[in-house]
C-alpha cells in the first residue's frame, strides 16, 4: 500500500517541477468512441477544462489540475468522460460510452502462479466469444489478434498480433502486476484479423467487427471454468450484456 502511494507522490513532485501549459485534446465525436453522436456536451466543472463539438471532432483545453466529468447526449441517450488534468496541463480522457446497441463482452480475471496473483483474461474473453459464434473451436488457441482501440486508455492498439493494457485513469502506464486497475472499465475494439491455432497449424478468422469489453472485477480461480456467453439480454437501463445459457 505504502509504494503505490510513494510513487503517486514522485510521479505529481516531478510534474510539478514543469510550469502548467495549457494543452488541447481532440477526440473523435462518433458510435464507436461514445456510443452515440454527441450534440451536446455538460462539464461538471468548467474551471478545470473547456470543450465544445465540432462537426464529427470534440475538443478540450485544459485550464487548471484536476479531475472532472463530461456528460454527452444526443438528446436521448448519454455517455460520460472521466477528464484527468495532470499537474502539467497534460489531459487524459477515458470514456464509458453509451452501450445500447453494442456487442459486450464481458472480460474476467484468472488467478495464476499457483493462485497467487491475478491476470486479466482478454483472450479468454475473445475466445469465449468465438466459439459461441463458432468462428472457432473449443479446443483451439488464438494466436494472434489485431485490433485498432477506440478507447486506448484502457486498452492500447494491438502490437504484434497481442493485446496491449492501457493507463491508470491519471494517464500512468499500467504494468502487468496492476492490471485489477482495468476493473470496471470499458473498450470498444475494432478488430482486422485474428489468428486461431490448432495442432500446430494456423487459420485466419474473418472477424472484421467491433466489440466492446467490458471489463468486471470477477476472478476465477485457476481450476474454475467460466461459463459461456452466447445470449443477449437488455438492463434496466437499455444496456446489451451477454447471459450463461
Amino acid at each position: 500500500m505504502l509504494k503505490p502511494l510513494l510513487d503517486n507522490r514522485i510521479d505529481t513532485l516531478s510534474c510539478i517541477e514543469i510550469p502548467f501549459q495549457q494543452h488541447v485534446y481532440k477526440m473523435q465525436n462518433c458510435v464507436e468512441v461514445l456510443g452515440i453522436d454527441a450534440k451536446f456536451l455538460q462539464i461538471e466543472n468548467d474551471t478545470i477544462i473547456k470543450g465544445y463539438i465540432v462537426d464529427q471532432s470534440i475538443f478540450f483545453k485544459s485550464l487548471c489540475f484536476g479531475q472532472t466529468t463530461i456528460i454527452f447526449s444526443d438528446g436521448v441517450n448519454k455517455a460520460i468522460v472521466q477528464l484527468f488534468v495532470r499537474p502539467s496541463g497534460e489531459i487524459v480522457v477515458e470514456v464509458k460510452p453509451y452501450l445500447g446497441g453494442a456487442e459486450v463482452v464481458p472480460v474476467y480475471y484468472r488467478t495464476i502462479l499457483a493462485d497467487t496473483a491475478i491476470a486479466i483474461d482478454l483472450k479468454g474473453a475473445l475466445k469465449h466469444y468465438l466459439v459461441a459464434h463458432r468462428f472457432m473451436n473449443r479446443e483451439d488457441s488464438i494466436a494472434e489478434v489485431h485490433y485498432q482501440s477506440m478507447h486506448p486508455n484502457v486498452l492500447k492498439d494491438s502490437f504484434f498480433g497481442n493485446f496491449v493494457l492501457g493507463c491508470h485513469v491519471d494517464g500512468r502506464a499500467i504494468l502487468n502486476a496492476e492490471e485489477y486497475a482495468l476493473a470496471n472499465r470499458q473498450a470498444t475494439l475494432q478488430f482486422s484479423k485474428i489468428v486461431s491455432q490448432h495442432d500446430g497449424k494456423s487459420k485466419t478468422i474473418s472477424c472484421n467487427r467491433v466489440l466492446t469489453f467490458m471489463i468486471t472485477n470477477h476472478v476465477f480461480v485457476g481450476h474454475e471454468d467460466i461459463p459461456d456467453y452466447v445470449s443477449k439480454i437488455k438492463n434496466h437501463d437499455g444496456r446489451t450484456c451477454l447471459i450463461p445459457v
